[in-house]
């Protein structure tokens, strides 16, 4: 009896310490806390092109996704987020639960998706109708 409490005893053990490092793998390729490090706006008559934005941030759980970054006047928070989907690697859909931009709530964007490396191209297509195509660099 005393070897098998043992036994139980060990076994349990293995198991607690275990569960928190299966609890710490990602659920996806985009799940985790990035940075953005360009942004390329495609309007019908103009392209803006933004190699130094302002640190803006964007992180990720298994089902939502929250962004934000501080204007450059220092005084605006700009934010959005709400659920989001991940179909293969490739397909991104944000589903905009709240915006700085009332007319994007409800909104559902798409993007394509392409990691290379700590890095994550994202490009899509707005409501509006002006594209845009941003990089994103892993946080650890």
């Amino acid at each position: 009896m005393m070897k098998l409490m043992k036994h139980f005893v060990a076994v349990t053990a293995l198991m607690v310490l275990a569960v928190p490092l299966f609890a710490q793998l990602p659920a996806n390729i985009l799940e985790g806390s990035w940075r953005l490090l360009s942004q390329r706006s495609v309007y019908p008559d103009t392209i803006v092109v933004t190699t130094n934005p302002p640190p803006s941030m964007k992180i990720l759980n298994s089902t939502h996704f929250s962004w934000g970054y501080q204007a450059e006047s220092g005084e605006d928070v700009i934010a959005g987020g709400g659920r989001y989907s991940l179909q293969g690697d490739t397909l991104y859909t944000e589903f905009l639960e709240y915006h700085v931009s009332e007319v994007l709530v409800g909104q559902e964007l798409r993007f394509s998706v392409r990691i290379v490396g700590d890095l994550w191209y994202h490009e899509g297509e707005f409501p509006s109708g002006y594209r845009l195509e941003e990089v994103w660099r892993r946080i650890e």
